[in-house]
């Protein structure tokens, strides 16, 4: 942990970012003592992003607010597979009044509502906690290696815990891809992998007819018209589920460049998968993907794979 940095305590003029705002509402307001440690949470819906402020209760005013002296801040800036991020400026603080002018430990003071601020032990209780959901996520999203269905499970409990729905989806996707390609967690055969492809593609297009914004956010990232990000974590895991699903059925194309000769898997299986994706991308063709409908993709990927030929996935 590494005190405020100069640049952030001479923020100014800024109102209390969206990430604490998002913190409001989290716990109910708390009765605090002057002198008494306390947390600010600068929370996410995505807990890779999560930040926070550590601090003391200076004063207690009879408005419902307190006013902190806060020395430590954490956000979710630079966050890596191991938790670890680096301090930034911005957010709670911003506004805050320079207390100490020590480069190396700078302490600033700022005025909150007291549902802003969380009692020490809960807050940072309640931060570990999604910590260790957002190491699970992160672990999908790179390698996958090791998260087995019980760590999925894990995961989702945690994220219904912590009140990220969207999260939960995320997990439950991920647990419902990792299950159907029967390897619990480690890398099999594309041979393998994609036998029960197909309905799980139709299973998480059902789920997804929930969050049909998430599913939106992720078309944009795969049509190349908004940068891949992961403020969604929903649609980062179906960004995340496309470039298994391409990697997988590039791994059959190297067995052979003609689909029908494609040992195991016939045409029909094979459009079966292309078209459970198309469901997914549409939310059951309920909004178009690139202004068309599951219908087209499925014609186009059928005259394909019935002239020798691999479709694209998008």
């Amino acid at each position: 942990m590494k005190p405020i940095s100069r640049h952030m305590a001479r923020v100014a003029g800024v109102t209390v970012g969206a990430t604490l705002l998002l913190s409001a509402g989290l716990a109910s307001a708390a009765s605090f003592e002057v002198g008494e440690k306390v947390f600010v949470p600068m929370f996410e819906p995505n807990p890779e992003l999560d930040g926070y402020a550590e601090g003391f209760v200076e004063q207690v005013h009879d408005d419902g607010t307190l006013t902190l002296r806060i020395n430590k801040v954490q956000t979710g800036k630079g966050k890596t597979l191991s938790g670890t991020c680096h301090p930034s400026g911005g957010t709670a603080l911003s506004g805050a009044e320079i207390v100490s002018d020590d480069p190396d430990d700078l302490v600033v003071e700022q005025r909150l509502l007291t549902d802003e601020v969380m009692t020490y032990r809960r807050g940072s209780q309640l931060y570990l906690k999604r910590e260790n959901l957002s190491i699970a996520y992160l672990k999908y999203l790179g390698s996958g290696m090791g998260m087995t269905p019980d760590r999925f499970d894990v995961a989702i409990r945690r994220a219904e815990e912590v009140g990220l729905p969207r999260m939960v989806a995320a997990m439950e996707i991920g647990k419902m891809q990792v299950e159907s390609t029967q390897g619990r967690g480690f890398p099999v055969p594309a041979s393998r992998a994609l036998q029960k492809a197909a309905p799980m593609l139709d299973d998480v297009a059902a789920k997804l007819e929930g969050y049909p914004e998430s599913v939106e956010t992720a078309a944009r990232m795969l049509g190349g018209t908004t940068p891949e990000h992961r403020d969604d974590p929903l649609a980062a895991v179906i960004v995340r589920l496309h470039e298994i699903l391409d990697k997988q059925l590039g791994e059959l194309a190297q067995q052979s460049d003609d689909p029908r000769e494609v040992s195991g898997f016939s045409v029909d299986q094979l459009l079966a998968i292309y078209t459970g994706w198309f469901r997914v991308i549409t939310v059951n063709d309920t909004q178009p993907f690139q202004n068309a409908d599951v219908d087209y993709y499925r014609e186009r990927a059928a005259k394909a794979l019935n002239d020798g030929e691999w479709p694209a996935l998008k």
